[in-house]
């Protein structure tokens, strides 16, 4: 089929998304549409992948490497790994490579029977189809759903991210600051080709707790543990507010924490984290995190607010808020990264 480029003027307008393998590699300002026939799929984190066997005017044939979303982002969707299958005939439209090689990051895929899959955080129905809510979704767990019912209480449950709601998920590198002259210098020179986070490597904080993918509370002994389904970190909230002398560093830090009412608020130093975004904001080690979250009365709402002191970084300390929203049926699974 006829492969078009189109430069990106409507359609997808949420706000771009610095994911941490796109940076530098694919151009957001040009979209690629292809129609192909799948040739191979990968089901996995960061991303899952295609390729597709394109047909050119003159009959000869082209394959495409299609990186898309991860495989946690399209579970919330409601996307599952069965939508589509080696043989199938497909659409794609995705950000171009900037290496002029056949390869795109997908935003949206059109499925033979009419259906249109939502590939990323920030996708928007681009076709008839897809505008018309004909949308791919896979069914509700319904069992999996009553029985977090059953056993979520306060903020131990699973929390998900509200992907159309820019609220629920903040761009943090956007428009950050105000940043030290230091610290811009370092972030202009950021070159994406050398960043930590192109494959399976761990973020620090505060960068873990940017992302979209579900994460859990629980309760060991009395202190609280946060696990993120993003490379199955897991962070430790010591509820007596102890805070050793001789607490290593770590990309996580060690953290307090304290309830006050509703809210639980915890304090996080000793981080060991080259950068506080993707986009190549530096953080120090002198970097102190004091983190508010806060459960609605209906009990299926988490509000967030993260302030940020870090002298060499910013030239006063900044605050960034966020929010999760319960939904039952959501669980945290392994995060399954291959490079």
């Amino acid at each position: 089929m006829r492969l078009t480029i189109a430069t990106l003027a409507a359609g997808l307008a949420l706000p771009a998304l610095a994911h941490h393998s796109t940076l530098g590699i694919f151009d957001k300002e040009n979209i690629v549409e292809i129609e192909g026939v799948v040739t191979e799929t990968r089901w996995r984190n960061p991303h899952a992948s295609y390729k597709v066997e394109v047909a050119n005017d003159d009959g000869s044939t082209v394959e495409w490497d299609v990186e898309t979303g991860s495989i946690s982002t399209l579970r919330l969707r409601g996307v599952d790994a069965d939508m589509a299958h080696v043989g199938d005939r497909v659409r794609f439209a995705g950000e171009s490579s900037r290496r002029g090689l056949p390869e795109m990051f997908a935003m949206n895929m059109l499925l033979a029977d009419g259906r249109e899959v939502l590939l990323t955080a920030r996708s928007a129905p681009r076709w008839p189809e897809g505008m018309a809510g004909n949308l791919y979704r896979t069914d509700v767990d319904e069992a999996a759903a009553e029985n977090a019912r059953r056993t979520a209480t306060s903020i131990f449950r699973v929390w998900s991210t509200v992907f159309n709601d820019r609220a629920s998920f903040p761009l943090y590198g956007d428009g950050v600051g105000p940043l030290t002259a230091a610290a811009e210098a370092k972030r202009e020179s950021f070159d994406p080709s050398t960043s930590p986070y192109l494959g399976c490597d761990p973020r620090g904080m505060p960068y873990l707790m940017t992302n979209p993918y579900p994460f859990e509370f629980s309760q060991s002994g009395d202190d609280i543990v946060l696990n993120t389904e993003l490379y199955d970190a897991e962070r430790v909230f010591h509820m007596d507010e102890s805070r050793p002398a001789d607490a290593p560093y770590s990309p996580l830090g060690y953290s307090t924490g304290r309830w006050e009412g509703r809210t639980l608020i915890v304090e996080t130093d000793r981080i060991d984290a080259p950068y506080l975004y993707g986009d190549g904001t530096p953080q120090s080690r002198q970097i102190q995190l004091v983190e508010r979250f806060t459960l609605n009365e209906t009990e299926d709402r988490l509000d967030y607010t993260l302030t940020v002191t870090d002298p060499e970084t910013f030239a006063e300390p900044a605050t960034f808020t966020r929010y999760w929203a319960w939904r039952p049926e959501i669980r945290r699974e392994p995060y399954n990264c291959r490079d």
